[in-house]
């Protein structure tokens, strides 16, 4: 023990200091939840969807079966917009009496998601038990957008990483035969984790999904990153973006396209 009283503030304050550290060191203290992540992607959702990510939760179970992520039956979903109060969007998922590009007696299950930005979005589940998106039609422009192979929204069990380049073709409603515009994207699906998040229907654990395009079609970009929070027997609970690759061709704005789940309704 020091007989210099004017020393012991400090040995009191290094001690506290220590056991903060030690604290922070041993978890107590939470990190950053997005520490680990992309920063182009981190930096999404600190801007995108403030205050939705509580934790990383390693816990959550990497997506074994699409469906459970994605339940592909008859809903409305609502979300809100995080930062514009007041305002929301709507996307009805539906089964399709018909998956287009089918053949007339096929058996292949379908779906549709119709937004609010105007598309609607055909959906159907692959062999390999994947949920993709082969065709949208975008309603604003009167528009048919081909994709060659499919957009992918969840990919097959076990799969964490998958890139490929799609062929787009854009063609008018009135005439689908004729491509007005053509062109070619380059589209990463990644799993990037489990989190647990908070939005104004309730607390979820869920996985991340990022999709992200690089390419053009005619003159017009379609690079961009959509970020999707999926959780298992719900669905999507928060993205950063509702666009897909015929959005980013007429929609050239920097409106808030975020949305966080208000509530979603589900007819048995």
């Amino acid at each position: 023990m020091s007989s210099n009283p004017r020393l012991l503030p400090l040995a009191i304050f290094a001690s506290i200091f220590m056991m903060g550290t030690s604290l922070t060191a041993a978890g107590v203290i939470d990190d950053d939840p997005l520490e680990g992540l992309p920063d182009k992607v981190a930096s999404q959702v600190k801007s995108k969807l403030p205050g939705v990510v509580l934790k990383r939760d390693e816990t959550v179970a990497a997506l074994s079966k699409p469906e459970d992520w994605l339940p592909l039956s008859q809903a409305s979903f609502v979300f809100d917009r995080p930062k514009n109060t007041g305002k929301s969007t709507r996307w009805t998922i539906a089964p399709a009496t018909r998956t287009p590009g089918a053949g007339k007696n096929s058996k292949a299950r379908g779906w549709t998601i119709v937004q609010e930005n105007g598309s609607t979005r055909y959906l159907r589940v692959t062999s390999e038990g994947a949920i993709e998106s082969t065709i949208t039609v975008n309603h604003p422009n009167g528009m048919l957008i081909r994709l060659d192979p499919a957009e992918p929204v969840i990919r097959e069990p076990g799969a964490r990483k998958a890139s490929n380049a799609i062929k787009i073709s854009v063609c008018d409603l009135g005439s689908p035969s004729d491509v007005e515009y053509s062109g070619n994207a380059r589209c990463t699906w990644e799993d990037l984790g489990g989190f647990q998040v908070k939005v104004p229907s309730g607390e979820y654990s869920a996985r991340l999904i990022s999709v992200s395009y690089q390419g053009s079609v005619g003159p017009a970009s379609v690079d961009g990153t959509r970020l999707m929070f999926v959780a298992a027997g719900v669905g999507p609970v928060a993205f950063t973006d509702d666009r897909d690759i015929s959005a980013f061709l007429f929609f050239n704005d920097d409106t808030d396209h975020a949305g966080v789940l208000r509530e979603v309704q589900r007819s048995e």
